[in-house]
């Protein structure tokens, strides 16, 4: 290729391209170790080279007999597709205290695709696999609902991504391991997961008593968004989902909802709050020295970071996250601090005189 059929620009708009799909990627908290764990399995199980052949040309068919036909809007889960009836969390909040999750905005890995779940410890019962989730929950803040994400550990009956799926939602409906205190399931008491399936890049998700939901139209989009969010996190990228109540589908959510299409994740400017407190989370216990991480979306990428132990300040420093709104950045700070209970808040310094402090976040931890 000549010199003269590369425009000038073209390496700076790859970069910046390469950069955007990077910044959109949600590590899990759990990824290293997965990763080295399908590694082991897979060493394990190597198939023999002469049966790869005879695999590979089975693939090549049963792909050729499905190009094409797409899926249409099913009342049930349709022919085929995986299936997963509830899963019931049993691992504690305190199971947590040494995850260290990352990421912004809940995208693990491609699009339709799930990453793998965390395999049990040395010891566990053959079968078992324990995974780390994203789960989203509502928090108002400077009179909005916003979302707030937390982390929870699970042990699985399905290793799979409906397993996690029908873990995390089960979770999010009931609000029953929530750990921050200012947070909040919006989903009506009682609701619980019926049955998750996947095809292609649609998740169907099917919920019984939901039917009736005191909330307004802002309570309501918030839910739907709650629903949207955790889906995204377990699965990655931009699922669409189809929503059923009792096996139905609903064409309009609590009457304020537009649920006749498929539902999809908000902006995050417009869904999630503007700060999160990453790490630690709400409840933990750390050692004297240890790693805050912040995200967010604040004017010219300056946060505010304030350590509080009772009512007296210990601690305060200006925090400049990675980037500034209208884009998410984050930042990660340490701290040493004397063994004792401590709170540690996030906010931004508003620009408006008057108008003090915005997007506060908090959570309580324990310094040993």
């Amino acid at each position: 290729m000549d010199n003269h059929d590369s425009q000038p620009g073209d390496d700076d708009l790859l970069r910046r391209v390469l950069r955007g799909h990077a910044d959109r990627v949600n590590i899990r908290p759990d990824a290293l170790t997965a990763i080295q764990e399908k590694i082991d399995a897979r060493r394990r199980s190597r198939v023999p080279v002469a049966l790869l052949g005879t695999a590979a040309a089975t693939v090549a068919a049963t792909f050729v007999g499905v190009v094409g036909c797409l899926p249409t809007p099913p009342h049930a889960p349709p022919p085929g597709a995986a299936t997963a009836g509830p899963v019931q969390p049993d691992a504690t909040p305190g199971d947590l205290a040494s995850r260290s999750p990352g990421g912004l905005d809940g995208q693990l890995t491609g699009p339709g695709t799930a990453a793998p779940p965390t395999s049990g410890a040395a010891g566990e019962q053959a079968g078992d696999a324990v995974a780390t989730l994203p789960v989203y929950y509502a928090g108002e803040v400077d009179g909005q609902l916003r979302l707030y994400r937390e982390f929870h550990r699970f042990d699985l009956g399905s290793p799979d991504v409906v397993g996690e799926l029908s873990a995390a939602l089960a979770e999010m409906l009931s609000g029953s391991r929530l750990r921050d205190p200012d947070y909040r399931t919006l989903w009506p008491t009682g609701a619980a997961v019926t049955s998750v399936w996947t095809q292609y890049d649609i998740v169907g998700v099917n919920i019984s008593g939901a039917e009736v939901a005191n909330l307004d139209a802002a309570g309501a989009a918030a839910a739907v968004q709650q629903l949207a969010w955790t889906v995204a996190g377990v699965v990655g990228g931009d699922p669409r989902i189809r929503l059923l109540l009792d096996g139905e589908p609903v064409d309009r959510l609590w009457g304020h909802v537009d649920t006749s299409r498929e539902i999809v994740k908000g902006a995050p400017l417009d869904t999630l709050a503007m700060l999160w407190l990453i790490e630690p989370q709400h409840g933990d216990t750390v050692g004297r020295t240890f790693t805050v991480h912040l995200a967010g979306s604040v004017f010219e990428a300056t946060a505010q970071l304030r350590v509080r132990q009772g009512g007296q300040v210990v601690h305060q420093r200006y925090v400049t996250l990675d980037a500034g709104a209208p884009g998410r950045g984050e930042a990660t700070v340490e701290l040493t601090l004397a063994p004792g209970a401590y709170t540690i808040e996030a906010y931004e310094e508003s620009m408006v005189e008057g108008e003090g402090e915005r997007h506060l976040v908090d959570v309580a931890v324990t310094v040993r």
